[in-house]
C-alpha cells in the first residue's frame, strides 16, 4: 500500500504498563490457576496436532506453532505462515510509528496501547540479549474517526523477523481497520509458562476484511440494570471479536434508567433506584470508550410500545389494564413532541446518527382501537403505519432536518404485511427477530438479522412469569447453532443484508451472569458475521474457540464453559 505525501509520521515508545488492563489480567490469572497447571505440562507436535509428551514445549507454544494456522478468532480471510517461528520480547520493547493524517495519531496511539496492554510482561529477569524489539508501524490513509457502515475496516498485516528485531506493518484505510489488525496481532502473541516470557509468531501475512458492515450485540438494560463498568467490559470483549455495534435497549415497560437532559424526571420516576441510572456524562464516556475500540453505540428508547414506568401517565394509554401492553397515547398532542425531544437527547448523547433505532415492535392494536386518532383510518395497520411515519418525521426534525441514513424498526406484523407501505422506506432497516424477511428484501428494505432461536441468547432458562409454563423463547441456543446460522445463503441477492446482532434480553440476566450469557456464544455470531465460512469445520472451530475462550478469560471477561477442560489439553480425544 502506497502512502500519500501528505501523510505525517510520529514515533512513540509505548508505555510498559496499561494499568487497567494489566489489573484485569492479574485478576483473570488469579482465577485460572487450573489453566496454569495444564500449561506446565509438555506437548509435542505430530501431524498438525498437539499431543502430550514427556518432553516438549508448552501447550501455548504448541497451539500457536503446530496447526496449519494459529488459532485467531474470528478467523481471518487469509492467513499465511511461512516458517512457524517465534521470538521472545518484552512489552516495553514495542516501538510504535504511525503514518497517517494528523487527526488519526491520537486514536492510533490509544489503540496501540490497548494492544500492548493485552499481554503480560513475563520474566523481568531476562537479559537484553534474550529479547528482541518489535517495531510496530501503523499505516492509515483516511482521516475518518467515526465508524460508519461505509467505513473500510479491512487491513493487511505483515510480521517479519529481521536480524535484530521483529518488524510489524499494519496497512489499513481507516483507524478501525488498523485496530482490527492490532487485534489479530495480539492473538499472535502468547505467554509461554515453560520459558516464562512472552512470544510473538512471525513470518506471517494476513489479509482480512469483514463480510458484513453491521456486527452487533444488543443488551437490554431495562429489565435488569447493568452498571456502566459492566457495559464497558462488554465493549472490550466485542472489540476482541471484531464486533462493531453495541445496541442498548435502554428502556422498556419495566424501567427508564437513562437520565435524559430534557426529561430527567423520566429516570427519577422510572429507574429502579437513583443508583441504577445512566447519567449523560456516563453515556457520553461509554460512547467514546467504545469508539476507540472500534465499536459504535446505538441508544434505543423503544416506542410506541414497551412503555410504562417513567413515562408521564398523560402520554400513555391502556397502562392501567395491562402493565406490559401500554402504548403511547396518539390522542395527546404532546406525545410526538416529547418523542422528538427524546430523539434530540439521544443524538446529543452520542447515539449513532447513521443507524438510529426507534423500536416499534409488539404494538397492541386492540388498545389503539379505542383512541380517537385511529377512527379516520380504515384499519388499524394503516393507523400504525401513519403513527410510525409521524415518529420518523419527529426524528427528522430532531436531527436538524436530515433523516438518519438508516432508521431501524423491530420486525412485526407491520413489517411482515406492509413492507411496500413503510414510511421513509428507503431509510428503513428492519431488525428481524421473527416473521418474514424475504418480502422485506424484495421490497428494497434492508435487514439486520437477530433471529429468535438462533441469535437470541436469553432463551432456555424457563418461565419468569408465574402464569407461564415455559419460557417465551425456549429452548437454549448453543453456540454451534448460532455459528451455523446463515440465512443469507438462501437468498439469490443478499445485498440488502447489513449484518446481524446477538440479542440478550435481560428478564433473567443479572450483573453476575452478563458475561457468561454472552460469551462465547456472541463470539460464534462474530465469526459468522466477519468470516462467514461456508463449511463448519467442527474440530478446527472447537479448538480455536477453546483457545479464544482462554484469551477472553485472561483479559478479564467471564466465559461460559463449552467443553471439559481436558478437551483444551487434548482436543483430538473430544472429537471422537
Amino acid at each position: 500500500m502506497e502512502l500519500r505525501e501528505s501523510l505525517s509520521s510520529s514515533m512513540l515508545l509505548i508505555p510498559a504498563f496499561v494499568a487497567t488492563l494489566v489489573a484485569q489480567f492479574d485478576l483473570a490469572c488469579a482465577t485460572s490457576a487450573s489453566l496454569n497447571e495444564i500449561s506446565s505440562r509438555a506437548f509435542t507436535c505430530r501431524a498438525g496436532k498437539c499431543l502430550r509428551a514427556s518432553f516438549g514445549t508448552s501447550l501455548e507454544t504448541c497451539r500457536m506453532t503446530c496447526p496449519e494456522s494459529p488459532p485467531v478468532w474470528p478467523k481471518p480471510k487469509s492467513l499465511l505462515v511461512a516458517y512457524k517461528d517465534s521470538s521472545q520480547f518484552r512489552k516495553r520493547h514495542v516501538l510504535l510509528k504511525t503514518f497517517g493524517p494528523n487527526a488519526t495519531r491520537g486514536d492510533l496511539e490509544a489503540m496501540a496501547n490497548l494492544f500492548v496492554g493485552s499481554f503480560p510482561e513475563g520474566d523481568v529477569r531476562l537479559v537484553d540479549d534474550d529479547v528482541v524489539f518489535i517495531r510496530l508501524n501503523l499505516h492509515v490513509r483516511s482521516g475518518e474517526r467515526k465508524l460508519a457502515l461505509s467505513t473500510d475496516e479491512s487491513y493487511e498485516l505483515y510480521v517479519q523477523r529481521l536480524e535484530d528485531h521483529v518488524l510489524v506493518n499494519v496497512y489499513a484505510e481507516s483507524v478501525f481497520g488498523a485496530r482490527h489488525g492490532l487485534e489479530t496481532l495480539s492473538q499472535l502473541v502468547w505467554f509461554d509458562p515453560h520459558l516464562n516470557h512472552s512470544r510473538i509468531l512471525h513470518d506471517v501475512h494476513v489479509k482480512d476484511a469483514p463480510s458484513f458492515p453491521h456486527r452487533g450485540v444488543m443488551v437490554d438494560t431495562a429489565r435488569n440494570f447493568f452498571p456502566v463498568a459492566d457495559l464497558a467490559r462488554v465493549v472490550d470483549a466485542m472489540s476482541y471479536a471484531k464486533l462493531n455495534a453495541l445496541h442498548l435497549h435502554l428502556t422498556d415497560a419495566t424501567s427508564f434508567p437513562v437520565i435524559l437532559p430534557s426529561y430527567p424526571e423520566f429516570a427519577e420516576e422510572g429507574a429502579y433506584s437513583a443508583k441504577m441510572t445512566y447519567s449523560a456524562h456516563q453515556v457520553r464516556t461509554l460512547v467514546e470508550y467504545a469508539r476507540v475500540r472500534g465499536v459504535k453505540v446505538i441508544l434505543e428508547v423503544d416506542a410506541p410500545s414497551h412503555v410504562n414506568r417513567g413515562w408521564p401517565r398523560e402520554l400513555l394509554t391502556c397502562e392501567e389494564s395491562d402493565f406490559f401492553d401500554a402504548l403511547l397515547d396518539p390522542d395527546n398532542p404532546e406525545t410526538l413532541a416529547v418523542l422528538q425531544g427524546i430523539y434530540e437527547d439521544l443524538l446529543a448523547l452520542g447515539s449513532d446518527a447513521e443507524v438510529f433505532h426507534v423500536g416499534g415492535d409488539e404494538v397492541n392494536l386492540e388498545c389503539w382501537s379505542k383512541t380517537r386518532a385511529s377512527k379516520p383510518f380504515g384499519d388499524l395497520h394503516s393507523f400504525w403505519l401513519n403513527f410510525t411515519g409521524l415518529m420518523m418525521e419527529r426524528l427528522l426534525a430532531a436531527n436538524g432536518g436530515v433523516m438518519p441514513r438508516h432508521v431501524v424498526l423491530w420486525s412485526s406484523p407491520l413489517t411482515d404485511n406492509h413492507a411496500e407501505r413503510l414510511p421513509f422506506k428507503e431509510n428503513v432497516v428492519v431488525q428481524y427477530w421473527f416473521g418474514r424477511y424475504r418480502n422485506l428484501l424484495d421490497a428494497g428494505v434492508k435487514v439486520i438479522f437477530s433471529t429468535v432461536g438462533k441469535w437470541y441468547l436469553d432463551c432456555g432458562f424457563g418461565a419468569w412469569k408465574m402464569n407461564q409454563e415455559e419460557g417465551v423463547c425456549d429452548p437454549y441456543t448453543p453456540w454451534q447453532k448460532a455459528y451455523e446460522y446463515r440465512p443469507w445463503s438462501e437468498l439469490s441477492n443478499s445485498s440488502g443484508v447489513l449484518g446481524g446482532e446477538a440479542c440478550l434480553w435481560s428478564e433473567q440476566v443479572s450483573v453476575d451472569d452478563l458475561d457468561t450469557r454472552l460469551w462465547p456464544r456472541a463470539a460464534a455470531v462474530a465469526e459468522r458475521l466477519w468470516t462467514d465460512p461456508e463449511v463448519f469445520d467442527e474440530p478446527e472451530v472447537f479448538a480455536r474457540l477453546g483457545v479464544y475462550s482462554e484469551v477472553l478469560r485472561r483479559r478479564g471477561v467471564r466465559v461460559a464453559a463449552f467443553w471439559p477442560m481436558y478437551c483444551s489439553m487434548e482436543p483430538e480425544i473430544c472429537y471422537r
